[in-house]
């Protein structure tokens, strides 16, 4: 390849901030969020009903979630950490200030997997920064990575494989992105005893305000 036969693209590539914070909070934090789980998560099942989506329209995806609402009773220390540390992070990866959601549950949820037949819904975001802190660790062998499409017109499960990017999480790691262009999602565990949770995190900001969520979203991720 000669230097006249390529330019490099004028849109970034996807790209993710990654911090290393498990050690920094405090000891036990991730039992404590797992017992909140195991306590309060709840099944909804998934239909790919807003613009965001990146499903086939007769998708019916179980999900298994603690809302930021609970969350707030909770482990209230996970919104202090939203509104505060958390966002500070957030806002050393971009050019202007993030801006918190007006609802708790919009801001914090808490995403579980185990066994093999649950995945995270294929989509976009309709935010700027989202944030995810892994309470647990995936490798290959385990499953349960990140996929993330590297071709942004990937509307389904199967263009996004077709050439994606696969982030395998470590417990401990809190991971900012912006995926509004790139589809991504959650692939199955692999094996019957493997388990995976996130707290995650949205955030907006002035060139992209809360506004922007698309309708139905609320109603599908938390019942309202």
């Amino acid at each position: 390849m000669t230097s006249t036969a390529w330019r490099p693209p004028q849109e970034l590539p996807f790209h993710w901030h990654v911090y290393d914070v498990g050690h920094l909070l405090p000891a036990g934090w991730a039992e404590a969020l797992l017992d909140v789980a195991r306590e309060h998560a709840v099944r909804r099942v998934f239909r790919p009903t807003m613009a965001t989506a990146r499903e086939v329209a007769d998708a019916r995806l179980p999900m298994h979630s603690v809302d930021g609402e609970v969350l707030r009773r909770a482990a209230p220390w996970t919104h202090q950490l939203y509104h505060g540390w958390f966002k500070e992070l957030g806002e050393r990866t971009v050019d202007e200030k993030l801006q918190e959601t007006s609802s708790d549950n919009r801001a914090l949820s808490l995403n579980i997997q185990d066994g093999i037949t649950m995945r995270y819904p294929c989509h976009v975001d309709s935010n700027p920064m989202q944030g995810l802190l892994y309470l647990t660790s995936c490798t290959e062998e385990t499953g349960g990575a990140l996929v993330v499409a590297r071709d942004r017109t990937a509307r389904d499960v199967t263009a996004v494989d077709a050439d994606a990017v696969r982030i395998y999480p470590t417990k401990g790691q809190l991971y900012f992105f912006d995926a509004r262009r790139h589809a991504h999602y959650v692939e199955p565990l692999r094996r019957a005893d493997a388990f995976r949770a996130v707290l995650t995190m949205n955030y907006y900001s002035p060139s992209c305000p809360e506004t922007v969520r698309p309708a139905g979203l609320d109603e599908q991720l938390f019942g309202r």
